[in-house]
């Protein structure tokens, strides 16, 4: 499916639902809460989806009653190996997995089945799970985890935007992630992805994932997200800062208050992307896709 990058959010639509794309139950071995328990949680949370991402097993949405959307989804590793990724997709039937396959490999299959493909936690471990030449070298993949919760219990950190700039400064045209990384119940957070959608449904929520159609939440609204020509302009419920980030990670521009506008300069290299942060009180922040010039 074809990203727009100039404009991810150009095609608005009625609906924003709010979901963690990385969740784990005591299926994993990582796991310490019943499947049954943590939809229940998230449910109760005011998430409107979540995909169960297991090690090595495919969920299977249709196991279970609730009103949540539930996505199929697998995070695919080897069993002593760095590289960890999630796949998920709109059923168990629409995920590759193969022990066997090569991590590119399982990435182009999944692809190709129109999945969602997330390199998970780059900066977790002391030996980092990816280093910024091994996500420049992995290709086709939907993008990486630029936060995920849980490794603020962890060694590492659960920040990655400095890699992600990296990225989009080569000219890698790949979007951000936020993720809870759930293996017990306190990793209950505030971090998720709201995604903008047609209908209240785990196809729509897939196709506009696959667009870049979402921002990723960690306690910060934003209520527009817009690009008229050159400009792009920003409205927030509750943010206190807004920052404009450019080539390289380069604050381009930074206004205190809860909306702002940026306008891209065409003679300035600095301005190859911009992505906003939205910072909030209490350590809150959103974070925008990428806007390529």
């Amino acid at each position: 499916m074809r990203i727009n990058w100039k404009n991810t959010y150009k095609n608005k639509s009625k609906y924003w639902v709010k979901g963690n794309l990385h969740t784990h139950t005591s299926m994993s071995r990582c796991g310490r809460v019943l499947p049954e328990r943590v939809v229940e949680l998230y449910e109760k949370s005011g998430f409107d989806f979540i995909a169960l991402t297991d090690h090595w097993l495919i969920s299977n949405p249709f196991d279970y009653n609730s009103k949540l959307i539930i996505l199929a989804g697998v995070e695919a590793n080897k069993l002593h190996g760095r590289h960890h990724k999630c796949v998920i997709n709109t059923g168990s039937n629409k995920i590759v997995y193969n022990k066997k396959l090569s991590h590119q490999k399982l990435i182009d299959a999944n692809i190709r089945k129109g999945a969602v493909v997330t390199l998970n936690h780059p900066d977790w471990e002391k030996r980092e799970h990816y280093g910024i030449d091994e996500l420049a070298a992995y290709e086709n993949y939907t993008g990486i985890e630029i936060y995920n919760s849980v490794i603020e219990r962890l060694d590492g950190s659960p920040l990655s935007t400095a890699k992600w700039d990296r990225l989009l400064s080569m000219g890698r045209k790949v979007l951000g992630f936020a993720s809870q990384d759930f293996h017990i119940e306190s990793d209950l957070s505030e971090s998720s992805i709201i995604v903008n959608v047609k209908r209240k449904t785990a196809k729509d929520i897939i196709a506009s994932i696959n667009t870049g159609n979402f921002y990723c939440c960690l306690g910060v609204t934003l209520t527009e997200i817009k690009r008229i020509k050159d400009t792009i302009k920003i409205k927030t419920k509750n943010a206190g800062l807004i920052r404009f980030i450019g080539f390289g990670g380069t604050t381009l521009k930074k206004v205190y208050g809860r909306s702002a506008s940026i306008t891209f300069d065409k003679k300035d290299p600095r301005y190859q992307y911009i992505r906003v942060e939205c910072l909030g009180t209490a350590g809150r922040i959103s974070w925008t896709q990428p806007f390529f010039r």
